[in-house]
């Protein structure tokens, strides 16, 4: 099976101990989001994702949910990625048509509506009213 390939902002990496061999990313940009929508992927708890920046870097890493940050959105509860920032490697080139956003929910290409109203982490799409946030939904408490 192919690990999902996300795009992740590495300038936000936080380090978790003096040796920098755990680290975690968050997984909330636009980039990110794009990238969950065009492979009609929501995320999930312990769920392996290849973590890319373009032209750039890429590690694998595991995508967990910490309820006690705050996402983009307002939303209690935020999506990130643990991995071992000692695996970083150079990023294979991508074959993926960039400047992409389709809706999660009906597939239209979002990027002219958003280019329109913003990027507020808050829009739906004007077909079918999906939000934007759709790919991020926060886990079902048991």
């Amino acid at each position: 099976m192919t690990i999902p390939r996300v795009y992740a902002d590495f300038n936000s990496i936080e380090y978790h101990n003096a040796e920098r061999t755990s680290a975690t990313v968050g997984l909330t940009g636009y980039g990110t989001i794009a990238d969950l929508s065009k492979l009609k992927l929501r995320l999930t708890e312990g769920q392996q994702l290849l973590l890319y920046e373009p032209n750039d870097i890429e590690v694998e890493g595991v995508a967990f949910f910490d309820r006690t940050r705050i996402d983009p959105a307002g939303r209690t509860g935020e999506w990130m990625a643990r991995f071992d920032p000692r695996n970083i490697r150079d990023a294979v080139p991508s074959t993926e048509t960039p400047h992409q956003h389709p809706c999660f929910g009906c597939g239209c290409d979002l990027l002219p509506h958003l280019k329109a109203v913003g990027q507020l982490y808050i829009e739906v799409c004007p077909n079918c009213g999906t939000s934007v946030m759709a790919p991020l939904e926060p886990p079902k408490v048991a």
